[in-house]
């Protein structure tokens, strides 16, 4: 049983399991820094689903550890993608992975999903910033909350990516003003009980 973290109208980002393996390999296909071998795409789940052990909610100053979720559509509980981002002291937010099935690519899932985590993030647990590269191959445009920190040559993808970074303030200047863009939601991960202590 997966423990869900925050739902929206159309998406809900959940935990991740092992039975999520063959899903995030497809949502990873195209990445050309993984060789797609099941045994690579192990390790990046691998590596989170070990993760689990150490999160602790609410975050304190003093996290370090990284979460990953299951985006998966409302309507039928199917999988969509997967993000993953690491917590550091100071509430300090890197988010690291951010993948769709390729067929699902733009059709405004993703959007919200990361409408969601933002509002996760920045309003249910007060982290105080987050940094991100975006692909502009999928994300053109940044929201007005988002500053753009310069560029980066991805290792995989080897295009250009947007270096950006979003601070606790902008974001609740942006929203209290913009109230209407962020997807209504329920949060339900504002505590988390490790697995081995379920």
């Amino acid at each position: 049983m997966s423990v869900e973290f925050i739902r929206g109208p159309n998406v809900y980002l959940r935990e991740t399991t092992a039975a999520d393996l063959d899903n995030i390999k497809a949502a990873l296909v195209d990445w050309t820094w993984f060789p797609y071998s099941l045994d690579q795409t192990k390790k990046v789940l691998k590596g989170g689903l070990i993760q689990m052990r150490n999160i602790e909610r609410p975050y304190k100053d003093t996290s370090h550890f990284t979460e990953t979720f299951t985006i998966c559509k409302v309507s039928d509980n199917s999988f969509v993608g997967f993000s993953q981002y690491l917590v550091r002291a100071g509430k300090e937010v890197t988010i690291t992975f951010t993948a769709a099935l390729p067929a699902l690519r733009g059709a405004g899932l993703m959007d919200e999903a990361a409408k969601l985590r933002d509002a996760a993030i920045f309003t249910e647990l007060s982290c105080a910033s987050y940094t991100n590269k975006l692909d502009p191959s999928f994300i053109d445009t940044l929201r007005t909350y988002q500053t753009l920190e310069g560029t980066e040559l991805s290792q995989r993808s080897n295009r250009t990516l947007k270096l950006v970074k979003v601070v606790k303030a902008d974001y609740d200047t942006w929203r209290a003003a913009n109230s209407s863009s962020v997807p209504s939601y329920t949060f339900s991960g504002g505590s988390y009980t490790p697995p081995q202590n379920r």
